[in-house]
């Protein structure tokens, strides 16, 4: 099959002069350009610790192209890591990211009339953001991550960031040992490049990438620093001109059934509540039905069988080292459409008949799961009638169901500073708002909240509920997503200090106890705070879906559809 460029002979004839002689300019030749044309998307920098390793597996995945017959070209996007920025404004741009680095894709791959992609990307927002550019795009891609880095250990046992943001954001700082301990751990706790070890939304992303078969399989959970990676970056070069030449676009692939193996996985493996935003994206882009419905009914039957932290103990090393990706398709092969095609030529199903789990301790089997269902619940009710999102993994059996009275901020650090202060007792929910979609803008992570409270002993004796989003390294109860956003007028913009609210994790509700006429008065009497932004939070402010529909910027959706209450 043949590829855009030689079809449509963009560079080939008299009318094509001028694009030869710029490209000739760059160093290239008729030879090069009359080859498959490839873009290698590349995310490195010196300041992101995911993708501060990049430039070397870029230099593999450019070898792989040339030895496959094709033409790289190189160029970047930005990419941010989230954890620098925690407890500053600045935190509301790391999911705005998404957007800008799709565009660019888009734009960069359009304008230069490029083939196919090789997307190379590590950590949180960035993954993301960088598929949707090539869905968009609308050209064959295939995706490289980075891999996780090597793991600290401490006292005989895996330490990982999430335990230095606890210290630092619940810890009693005057403490010598508390001192101590954090100096240990700003030194040691992330070893050396590649994206934390945990099931943050890095490696939940990561591992989608493959379970989605975006990435070649086996090469989503490979290390950063091991050789293992560098080889699996020159095969991608490979296979990115086949792709090119067998006309595979990612909407060849990212099928409705195929999102919903990226659903089952997230489940499985407990992953990032962040997961469900970037789902409902990508199956906005490529023009199929997905919906908070059906995280929820998958949710009741999907058995959790990952032990990596916030879950369990263990590590995505430990994932590794129990066969990775293929392992956990292995494992949940019998719940998996594995008819969906990936990149490799291969199905879902055909990669699933390879490998099992290794290492029961770390990826079990779904005969004996870490728990029986329901790593992820979409939460409904009065306070968010449509929907919200818990990481149920991460709160105990104890306080499942709960009813406690609300203690109102209108930003992560107000309710850090209550926390830490003593301010919020046993039994307390913490309702933060303005910090969705366009409250923020840009829909925070309450890392600061959540930290905080599992730092001082209270993670599992205080609810969280919020308009924003949590990190991937979120433990504790805590229900975020909360749709529609206080910020479009819904009901978490009137709850006040001392409301009851009811939580009931099995049941799948969020109520504030509040009869609807009362409900209905105080709505009728809110008003928006006044915010005013620029540049791109401006626009994110004015245009991002709610959290339910994937809270990307477009117009496409009425503000009626957004706001829907069903009281």
């Amino acid at each position: 099959m043949t590829y855009r460029s030689k079809e449509l002979g963009l560079f080939s004839g008299k009318g094509s002069s001028s694009r030869r002689a710029i490209y000739k300019g760059c160093g290239y030749d008729d030879g090069d350009l009359s080859k498959p044309l490839i873009g290698i998307v590349n995310t490195a920098n010196d300041a992101g610790l995911g993708h501060v390793h990049l430039d070397r597996l870029a230099a593999r995945v450019r070898a792989g192209i040339l030895q496959a017959g094709g033409t790289p070209f190189e160029f970047g996007t930005i990419a941010t890591c989230g954890a620098v920025p925690i407890g500053m404004p600045h935190f509301r741009y790391e999911l705005v990211i998404r957007d800008v680095i799709a565009s660019s894709v888009e734009i960069m791959t359009g304008v230069q009339l490029l083939d196919g992609l090789v997307l190379l990307a590590s950590c949180d927002s960035i993954i993301p953001g960088v598929l949707m550019g090539g869905i968009r795009a609308d050209v064959p891609c295939i995706v490289l991550t980075g891999g996780p880095q090597e793991v600290c250990k401490s006292g005989g046992r895996s330490v990982v960031m999430s335990e230095l943001d606890q210290l630092v954001f619940g810890a009693d700082y005057a403490s010598d040992e508390a001192r101590e301990k954090i100096r240990y751990l700003e030194d040691h706790v992330c070893p050396g490049p590649g994206a934390c070890s945990l099931m943050g939304t890095a490696n939940t992303m990561q591992i989608l990438m493959e379970g989605l078969g975006m990435a070649l399989p086996g090469s989503s959970t490979v290390p950063a620093v091991y050789a293992e990676k560098e080889r699996f970056a020159t095969q991608t070069g490979r296979r990115i001109v086949e792709l090119v030449k067998e006309g595979v676009k990612p909407k060849d692939i990212l099928t409705r059934e195929t999102l919903l193996n990226g659903v089952i996985l997230t489940m499985a493996l407990a992953g990032s509540t962040n997961a469900v935003l970037h789902l409902l994206s990508f199956a906005r882009e490529v023009g199929v039905g997905l919906t908070l419905d059906d995280f929820d009914k998958l949710s009741e039957t999907i058995p959790v069988i990952s032990r990596v932290i916030p879950t369990g103990k263990a590590t995505v090393i430990d994932l590794y080292n129990a066969g990775g990706v293929p392992a956990v398709l292995g494992e949940m092969r019998d719940f998996l459409h594995q008819e969906c095609l990936t990149v490799s030529g291969h199905t879902i199903g055909e990669i699933a008949a390879l490998r099992r789990s290794s290492d029961h301790d770390t990826l079990t089997t779904v005969d004996a799961p870490v728990f029986k269902n329901g790593g992820i619940a979409v939460m409904k009710g009065n306070i968010t009638p449509n929907g919200a999102i818990c990481r149920t993994t991460t709160i105990s059996e104890k306080i499942r169901r709960f009813a406690g009275p609300a203690r109102v901020f209108n930003s992560d650090e107000e309710a850090h500073h209550a926390v830490v202060t003593g301010d919020i007792k046993r039994g307390d929910v913490v309702v933060i708002r303005y910090e969705g979609p366009r409250g923020a803008p840009g829909m925070r992570e309450m890392m600061m909240t959540t930290d905080a409270l599992v730092g001082i002993g209270m993670g599992q004796e205080v609810f969280v509920l919020t308009d924003g989003r949590f990190s991937g390294f979120t433990e504790g109860a805590a229900i975020g997503h909360i749709s529609p956003e206080a910020a479009v007028g819904g009901v978490i913009a009137v709850v006040e200090d001392g409301d009851i609210i009811e939580i009931d994790i099995p049941g799948r509700t969020v109520n504030l106890d509040l009869p609807e006429e009362v409900i209905a008065a105080r709505l009728a009497k809110w008003k928006l705070p006044l915010k005013r932004e620029r540049g791109i939070l401006g626009i994110y402010a004015k245009s991002a879906l709610q959290a339910h529909l994937g809270a990307m910027i477009d117009d496409r959706v009425t503000e009626e559809e957004q706001v829907r209450r069903e009281f």
